[in-house]
């Protein structure tokens, strides 16, 4: 059974992602199979899963083990970034093989979590919004199902750029200072679905929607969406709300 990447790691880990912009890889093609980078042993070499002719070597040390290239790394495509410990953290909660799945004739993209039913993408840092649309409407038609985002909002949220005004029936009114303009905009798609990530602590995520130019929201339990939508395809056995209570918002 796939262990949990532990917590004083992730730290180490999302801090060195952050700080020099390494392209820090967990999943690379050894043996001619998709190996997590905790399954091999130091030194062994592999290809990248989505750009296979580039070559890779296991770093293994007592804080860090990741798949870095030999020599030269490819540029990623338009709109997707380097790992954050909060991508670390929501992709644990997923069996390897629903994990950075490489999908397209091309393989043009790598969704963040891909699992029969859903396709789930983990955003951090700015997108473009044409770029956003590209990759809804690909995963659309290869899954006919709604692609959902999972929008880190921590610093909006911490600095009161985002507030709610209850409704009723659990929907409130959502006013978002300096708005992820893209994230606002797709909430009102019938292809997507967008939850603001909000603190790390919490127990709760925001699921917001644009309607006639307004936008609203409904407070989602972050256990409640896993059981929806990552229970079948995970083998967590720990508490839910542990895996999360080691990110710190001022991180990000």
């Amino acid at each position: 059974m796939k262990k949990l990447i532990s917590m004083s790691w992730l730290a180490f880990y999302g801090l060195i992602a952050l700080c020099v912009g390494k392209i820090i890889l967990k999943y690379a093609l050894a043996a001619g199979k998709r190996r997590h980078i905790q399954d091999v042993e130091r030194g062994a070499h592999g290809f990248d899963c989505w750009f296979q002719n580039y070559e890779v070597v296991a770093c293994k040390g007592n804080y860090m083990q990741y798949w870095k290239y030999c020599k030269e790394r490819p540029d990623l495509p338009a709109g997707y970034e380097n790992e954050t410990e909060w991508h670390a953290v929501w992709k644990s909660l997923v069996k390897d093989e629903f994990c950075e799945v490489v999908s397209g004739n091309n393989n043009e993209h790598r969704a963040d979590i891909r699992t029969p039913k859903v396709v789930i993408e983990i955003q951090n840092s700015g997108i473009s919004f044409d770029v956003v649309k590209e990759r809804v409407n690909f995963y659309h038609n290869l899954t006919n199902a709604r692609v959902i985002w999972i929008v880190n909002a921590y610093a909006a949220m911490r600095k009161g750029y985002i507030r709610t005004e209850y409704l009723s029936k659990n929907i409130s009114k959502v006013t978002w200072k300096y708005p992820k303009k893209w994230a606002r905009d797709i909430s009102g798609w019938e292809k997507t679905e967008v939850y603001l990530d909000v603190t790390p602590r919490k127990e709760n995520m925001l699921k917001i929607w644009l309607h006639d130019g307004e936008l609203y929201g409904r407070w989602v339990r972050k256990q409640e969406f896993y059981e929806n939508y990552l229970r079948a395809y995970s083998e967590q056995t720990d508490s839910f709300a542990e895996i999360f209570k080691s990110l710190n918002a001022y991180d990000y």
